[in-house]
């Protein structure tokens, strides 16, 4: 595994377990983010506060499925999943009652300078939303 790729391990288990410093560490100050809905987020804060939003409506995994590194950058395949806290949560564009569950497949670019992530550019590549109850 190389650098690139450990730092994005890094970043996912802290992102996974909640840890907003953990994974805010891994971003240039300017870094900008564009999520698989399109949403751009300009700059650590933006991003964290996002998360953090999301993090209090869902319960999410995040899973990288595949990597590959370049000198300046990463490309992962990745697998989400988002089961509602609450009734009446967007995500995307989809809205979730309590106990469903949002997949979401993805691919993402990281583009690194300095040693940190600089801009992220998701695209969602599958979406399945299951309803509670429905297995």
């Amino acid at each position: 595994m190389g650098e690139h790729a450990a730092m994005l391990e890094r970043y996912i288990a802290a992102f996974n377990a909640g840890d907003t410093a953990g994974y805010a560490a891994c971003y240039a100050p300017d870094v900008v983010l564009v999520n698989g809905a399109g949403q751009e987020l300009a700059g650590p804060e933006a991003i964290t506060r996002f998360y953090a939003g999301l993090r209090g409506q869902v319960a999410r995994e995040l899973v990288v499925e595949g990597v590959v590194e370049g000198e300046n950058c990463i490309a992962a395949a990745l697998r989400s999943t988002f089961e509602a806290l609450a009734d009446g949560v967007t995500v995307g564009s989809v809205v979730l009652d309590r106990g469903d569950r949002f997949h979401l497949r993805s691919m993402a670019l990281y583009e690194i300078e300095r040693g940190l992530f600089k801009r992220i550019n998701a695209t969602s590549l599958e979406r399945t939303v299951v309803r509670r109850g429905e297995g």
